[in-house]
């Protein structure tokens, strides 16, 4: 189990970094400033933490199915930010909705920050926690900027990033299921196959292809007239 959630921060930090290569220098540094100071301020919270108590929060039924609610959150906050780049909104409304999803960092990396700083504080026992801190804030706003526009240079078009930003979060949510369940489940199993609700899904996968479909074409035609 702490491996899947070790993969889901993994996949987190990497769709926040790719979000970063959409924003202007001043609001990538703004960004990952916001980032390195709330992880400061967890210093305190951090150095009262165990391994041992950290084991015991991930294998909490409950407190993994409240951290379902805000990771179905943060996965639906980064497919909307994907799907209003593909729109290119032109109306300010929809504008303002683009800029307020690109800013939303992604609920999910604070927490994930929290966890490299307890990490840290574990693998090197002795020293000031304080000053641990301090260079982790500081490694945090020099590297990320960096790895940022790495990433950025190493995919230089934007529906590539997008793509890959939808993808991730689609695993991501994929894997919380797995994570939050826990080996639990509401239903019981069974072993006869229900053919109405089969067909039933098949049915709303089907229409939902053709709707998408449609729309694609309908946004692909309407961007050849303004090309």
């Amino acid at each position: 189990m702490e491996l899947v959630i070790i993969l889901i921060m993994f996949m987190v930090g990497l769709s926040f970094l790719l979000k970063l290569t959409f924003m202007r220098p001043w609001q990538m540094i703004a960004e990952v400033v916001v980032l390195a100071l709330a992880t400061v301020a967890t210093t305190d919270i951090a150095i009262n933490q165990s391994k041992i108590q950290i084991s015991e929060w991930l294998q909490t039924p409950d407190l993994m199915l409240d951290l379902a609610v805000l990771l179905t959150l943060d996965v639906a906050l980064q497919i909307a930010f994907c799907i209003c780049m593909i729109n290119n909104p032109v109306k300010l409304k929809e504008r303002i909705v683009k800029d307020l999803l690109l800013f939303i960092p992604g609920l999910l990396i604070f927490p994930v920050s929290f966890y490299l700083l307890v990490q840290i504080i574990f693998s090197t026992a002795g020293m000031d926690f304080n000053n641990l801190s301090y260079c982790l804030g500081v490694a945090m706003t020099v590297l990320i900027p960096l790895l940022a526009y790495s990433t950025k240079y190493l995919l230089p078009e934007n529906s590539e990033r997008l793509e890959l930003i939808f993808y991730i979060n689609c695993i991501v949510g994929l894997l919380g299921i797995i994570a939050t369940v826990n080996g639990q489940t509401a239903t019981t199993g069974v072993n006869e196959v229900n053919i109405n609700s089969l067909l039933a899904i098949i049915g709303i996968a089907v229409i939902g292809s053709i709707f998408g479909l449609l729309l694609f074409r309908k946004n692909q035609n309407k961007h050849n007239k303004q090309s």
